[in-house]
């Protein structure tokens, strides 16, 4: 059973002491980091200082809203979802926007966290997208604009605001999340969230939770009898957060080899950084991804292991990506999902491309090598069965010598 939809509908927080002190950082600490004040981060700041406020009023307004059009909303309850978990850069979003061919499963798009979380913002922007195919579809065009810019600045996958998304994405309504140090780049605000069960109050934590799960219950209200899958690299710490919440949550865990998950996050946080800023160094900040990867690497595991198989499993990012079917078939069976013949067919086609993620990072200008990865992370690989892939790349090409 699902827990029963909040009776304050969807009473929102808001991190105002962040808020404030992000843009207090930015303004008389931000030298020498990231968001050192540039032209660029001056332009970004004003509009975030503008447009936020009146943003953030939008989707209030929404659920106000929904108090009066859907009162039938307090007497629902949420479905036992399932968390993709992991570091970043571990094949999250390649499993989920797999998995989420299958249609007994579901998940916030883009425009659904940003635009549209409440209900009554579903049927307002239904309503704009109907009438602008009625006079040239100038709202359409702008959207395909927009996803085409959000494509040259974040090439890593493919995204735009029909894409399924990271959905702790929701907490940037709330302004706590560990995704805001992407645009605020200050590691000593952001370490709270490396740490999240253990460093964010207990009722702070649940406040923030309880929103998150009314939101997908709001989802689940439009989308009936499926299951809600997210992904959320950045719930990797907050896992006993998570089964205060949903008791009955499953859980994927995504593990790749630190050799080359490491750079390519690094690389990751450095393409936000330039996106928002202005960082004089090629690289920031590498000590602090590191800092997380261990956390979140060690926490998320040692919390769930014991919950069972049929409601925790790990995948090796080297074995979905070679045989994606064996590996959700592996996870079907184990959680009891049924596997629809559409499904089978979508993993039959499915054709795994050649990635390029690893090829061409400096591990030294990263600060980074083999062997001491190897060593820093050696109880982390320990306790995964993992191998450093570096290791594996060298004795393949020793044989094809």
């Amino acid at each position: 059973m699902g827990r029963h939809f909040n009776d304050c509908w969807c009473n929102m927080p808001f991190n105002l002491r962040l808020y404030l002190t992000d843009f207090y950082y930015s303004l008389f600490r931000s030298g020498g980091t990231p968001a050192r004040l540039s032209v660029k981060r001056v332009l970004i700041l004003t509009f975030l200082f503008v447009a936020f406020p009146i943003w953030n009023l939008y989707i209030r307004a929404g659920y106000a809203l929904d108090k009066i059009l859907f009162t039938d909303l307090k007497h629902l309850y949420t479905t036992d979802p399932i968390f993709i978990i992991g570091n970043y850069r571990s094949g999250s979003t390649f499993l989920h926007r797999l998995l989420l061919r299958d249609s007994q499963l579901t998940c916030l798009k883009a425009w659904e966290i940003y635009f549209a979380p409440a209900l009554s913002h579903r049927k307002l922007i239904r309503f704009i997208l109907k009438v602008s195919s009625k006079i040239g579809s100038p709202v359409q065009k702008a959207v395909q604009a927009f996803d085409q810019l959000l494509n040259d600045i974040y090439p890593m996958h493919k995204t735009g605001l029909y894409t399924y998304e990271q959905d702790s994405q929701l907490f940037y309504h709330t302004w706590s999340s560990f995704n805001i140090f992407a645009i605020f780049a200050f590691p000593d605000l952001a370490r709270r969230y490396i740490y999240y069960d253990q460093a964010v109050p207990d009722r702070e934590r649940r406040r923030q939770f309880e929103y998150y799960r009314n939101v997908i219950t709001r989802h689940l209200y439009n989308h009936p009898g499926k299951r809600y899958l997210a992904k959320n690299p950045d719930f990797s710490p907050a896992v006993e957060t998570l089964l205060e919440q949903f008791p009955n949550a499953r859980f994927i865990n995504l593990v790749r080899s630190p050799d080359e998950m490491l750079p390519s996050a690094i690389n990751l946080w450095a393409s936000n950084w330039r996106a928002y800023g202005s960082p004089q160094e090629a690289f920031p900040y590498v000590d602090v991804v590191k800092e997380y990867a261990r956390h979140w690497y060690y926490y998320p595991h040692k919390i769930l292991s014991d919950l069972g198989p049929n409601r925790y499993q790990v995948i090796h990012f080297h074995n979905l990506i070679s045989d994606p079917k064996a590996e959700i078939l592996r996870i079907y069976k184990q959680f009891g999902l049924d596997v629809s013949e559409e499904m089978l067919q979508v993993l039959d086609d499915e054709t795994i491309v050649s990635r390029k993620e690893y090829g061409g990072y400096p591990l030294d200008k990263m600060g980074l090598d083999g062997d001491g990865l190897k060593e820093e992370f050696a109880p982390i690989l320990e306790d995964y069965k993992l191998d450093l892939a570096y290791k594996d790349r060298q004795t393949d090409q020793v044989k094809r010598l």
